[in-house]
């Protein structure tokens, strides 16, 4: 099988998304590993989680949108989170990069608005793309959940009676509303309660679609992007931590 060098395809992501794009707070980049190793296999996932690595062969590589640290580590009790992940990947020997709120900047978004809601005129400011929509906010909300295949979704319904000047935010975009303006209505998701009583203040609409619901198809936006460039690379899929019940 075909060996593949870390730093190379470092290189191509940093040149794809580049890495000095993400936030202060961020951890994207190379979480587990060194960059003159070599690698067989590409997988590529939302998270790293225990059935994701346990399905993984050895000597891989992983990558993932959300990095499995984010918080420097006082200690490594492997019955612990993130602890025990590492341990895992450390004994199959996976390496493990993340493009975090890089990756959000340049192609989550725009991806989201464009391949799946089907919007093809859009602006992408950072992590937020903004669009119009000719229509009331429940024909909008009727879009999503067709487009996203969503059952339900949380909204906000502010005393606006427009709904034309849209955001969308990938994640956790409940921060944003303090920051946007001449805005109708806000997409994201993980709305807090204070952030949402926010947008009543100010005037606009929330669709909470949720955080998982909006990026488990970072697999599906990288995989081309690999293969254009000769490698090949599996997704898998993690779980949402949430039930609807």
């Amino acid at each position: 099988m075909k060996q593949h060098n870390l730093a190379t395809i470092l290189n191509f992501l940093d040149t794809l998304s580049p890495f000095a794009l993400q936030e202060s707070w961020d951890n994207s980049g190379l979480i587990l590993g060194t960059p003159q190793h070599n690698f067989e296999k590409i997988y590529l996932s939302l998270e790293v989680t225990e059935s994701i690595l346990e399905q993984m062969e050895r000597d891989s590589l992983l990558i993932t949108h959300h990095p499995l640290i984010f918080n420097p580590l006082k200690t490594l009790v492997f019955e612990d989170y993130p602890a025990k992940l590492l341990r895992l990947a450390i004994l199959k020997n996976i390496q493990l990069v993340a493009m975090h709120t890089n990756f959000d900047k340049t192609h989550f978004g725009k991806y989201i608005v464009q391949e799946i809601l089907k919007i093809q005129e859009f602006e992408q400011q950072d992590f937020v793309v903004y669009f119009q929509w000719r229509g009331t906010l429940e024909s909008l909300c009727a879009h999503i959940k067709n487009k996203l295949s969503l059952k339900q979704l949380k909204i906000t319904e502010s005393q606006n009676l427009h709904c034309q000047n849209i955001a969308l935010v990938t994640g956790s975009g409940g921060g944003f509303v303090r920051h946007l303006a001449k805005i109708d209505c806000l997409i994201t998701g993980d709305i807090k309660y204070h952030e949402a009583m926010e947008a009543i203040m100010r005037n606009f609409h929330l669709i909470d679609c949720g955080h998982y619901e909006l990026e488990h198809y970072f697999g599906k936006i990288l995989l081309p992007l690999l293969t254009n460039q000769g490698y090949k690379a599996i997704i898998l899929d993690s779980q949402n931590p949430f039930n609807f019940v």
